[in-house]
């Protein structure tokens, strides 16, 4: 009765058995690399997915910020919240490119907390250099976040030409913003 299981197990421990698992571990960790790859660092069309709407929410100090401010300038406005993993993930990433960019790229953090005493330590933490807003009714008009974090990106001209659901990582992102800034207004 044992005879079946242990020919089994001796071909399993074999010289051939070894080298047949460890072909199969290198062949799913590359698909796992590339479904995650695909997944976090996908490739974007930059199509024209209409004009910006007219965005104003206001930051920590209560001051209003608005989008047509930085007309002429890329934007990248990132809605988002403390709680939200994700988010978390895409923030230090976002900093870090808003300071490659600083000439050619304004980033807006617009954050579904209400709360500015929750928003504040999460932008000192990670010291965000860039506003962090508080915005009302994100779900609807005139930014549609249904998805923690959303991202638009805003080219010179005022035209959203990327949204994406979901996390965005700095290496994806880096190219959109590295041809928008390319762009003539």
């Amino acid at each position: 009765m044992g005879e079946p299981l242990d020919g089994w197990r001796r071909q399993w421990e074999s010289p051939a058995g070894r080298r047949a698992r460890r072909i199969a571990y290198w062949l799913v960790l590359a698909a796992l690399a590339v479904v995650v790859v695909r997944r976090y660092l996908p490739d974007y069309d930059l199509a024209d997915l209409g004009p910006a709407p007219p965005l104003a929410y206001a930051d920590l100090d209560g001051e209003t910020v608005r989008l047509d401010a930085f007309a002429g300038r890329v934007v990248v406005v990132n809605v988002w919240a403390t709680w939200c993993p994700p988010c978390v993930v895409e923030t230090p990433g976002f900093v870090d490119l808003a300071a490659e960019f600083e000439d050619d790229v304004q980033f807006l953090g617009v954050s579904a907390d209400q709360d500015t005493s929750l928003v504040r330590p999460f932008g000192e933490r990670y010291s965000v250099t860039y506003p962090l807003l508080v915005g009302p009714n994100l779900a609807g008009p005139p930014l549609a976040a249904p998805v923690l974090p959303t991202t638009y990106v805003v080219d010179r001209r005022g035209r959203i030409r990327m949204r994406h659901e979901g996390l965005l990582l700095e290496p994806a992102l880096r190219p959109v913003l590295r041809e928008l800034a390319r762009e003539q207004p």
